[in-house]
């Protein structure tokens, strides 16, 4: 368990610091998740296999951003409810450790959780606590609607693996939805031509 904190500890440090020089992006999003081989992760048969999902990450780059491509590095958690054979509620949890590298409106991305969160039978993304011995892995993909230089769009796609003992379980978790954009301070560093934007009343520019 402390293996696993350390690194997040270390990184939300990292984080605060490049906040203070308002290079950091806040997103939060929500969208339906939907699992697959999950029993062995529940160690319950998982009846409805879509699900609520959520997730909170904050990135920053750590390459120039005026390149055609460039790294951001973050954390990412993501929260996501099943059903259980019997009616009961389930959750799972998970705090990565994540890479993406973005090229104009389109990311991709990948990451690490040390930690994994599982719920007790019946008690819901209420109920989550550390499963002994679980990791998980993830990767994703997005377009961005770039509306205005302080708030985006973004429609993502992910894929989250569970690590342990055995079989991988979940085997994946997909997840599918939309996530809202924050970066904070977003003329810091830019040319004298300002921040790139799409405007509001259409994607990728075609009208502002």
């Amino acid at each position: 368990m402390r293996s696993g904190v350390k690194p997040l500890s270390i990184l939300l440090a990292l984080l605060m610091s490049q906040a203070a020089q308002a290079k950091v992006y806040f997103e939060v999003g929500t969208g339906l998740g939907s699992f697959k081989g999950a029993d062995s992760f529940f160690q319950t048969s998982v009846s409805s296999k879509q699900g609520f999902s959520g997730s909170f990450s904050a990135y920053f780059p750590v390459t120039r951003t005026s390149r055609l491509a460039h790294l951001d590095l973050g954390f990412q958690s993501r929260l996501t409810s099943a059903t259980s054979s019997t009616g009961s509620s389930l959750g799972m949890g998970s705090a990565n450790l994540g890479l993406r590298v973005e090229f104009w409106r389109f990311y991709l991305g990948g990451g690490y959780s040390p930690i994994s969160f599982s719920s007790t039978n019946g008690s819901g993304l209420l109920g989550l606590h550390p499963y002994p011995s679980k990791s998980s892995y993830f990767a994703e993909g997005g377009a961005i609607w770039k509306v205005i230089p302080e708030f985006q769009i973004v429609a993502a796609l992910s894929l989250e693996y569970g690590l342990g003992s055995g079989a991988s379980s979940p085997a994946p978790l997909t997840e599918y939805g939309l996530r809202f954009r924050f970066p904070l301070n977003p003329t810091e560093g830019s040319t004298s031509s300002g921040v790139e934007f799409d405007g509001f009343r259409y994607p990728f520019g075609l009208m502002r």
